[in-house]
């Protein structure tokens, strides 16, 4: 289930920043990451009201920052249609791949925020590289 969900997102990603785009060069960039948030959170209490969840005793065993979540996603929605404006759907996304994927890489192998600290090996320093290299030649050709 975890590649199916993974598949979706990836889809959705692609399809969310060319909504936001699109909509970005209508309305402004920040209305339509204002918009774009407020449709998000009404979708999420809508899923919530029938998906009850939760344990609120929770947020009293986690890091208060964790709850910050959502300032990323600001920055994300306005990044994104911003790239996508200026650099084409196709390259934005590649661009924000690896740079997702190489901050990913960094996360595991440090073991920041208390994931686990994982090994690095050559077959993913291979992988890395051969993204960037391919962003390249897609860039340059």
């Amino acid at each position: 289930m975890g590649i199916l969900f993974a598949v979706l997102s990836g889809t959705f990603i692609a399809l969310q920043g060319i909504f936001n785009a699109k909509l970005g060069y209508a309305v402004g960039a920040w209305l339509s990451v204002t918009v774009v948030h407020l449709v998000g959170l009404v979708l999420a209490l809508l899923i919530y009201a029938f998906k009850r969840d939760a344990d609120l005793t929770a947020f009293r065993r986690v890091p208060w920052y964790y709850s910050l979540g959502g300032l990323f996603g600001v920055f994300v929605v306005f990044g994104e249609l911003t790239a996508i404006q200026q650099l084409g759907v196709t390259w934005a996304i590649c661009v924000l791949l690896v740079a997702q994927l190489i901050g990913a890489f960094l996360i595991d192998v440090n073991g920041w925020f208390g994931v686990k600290r994982k090994p690095v090996n050559q077959g993913q320093l291979m992988g890395l590289a051969l993204m960037v290299i391919g962003i390249g030649i897609y860039t340059f050709t």
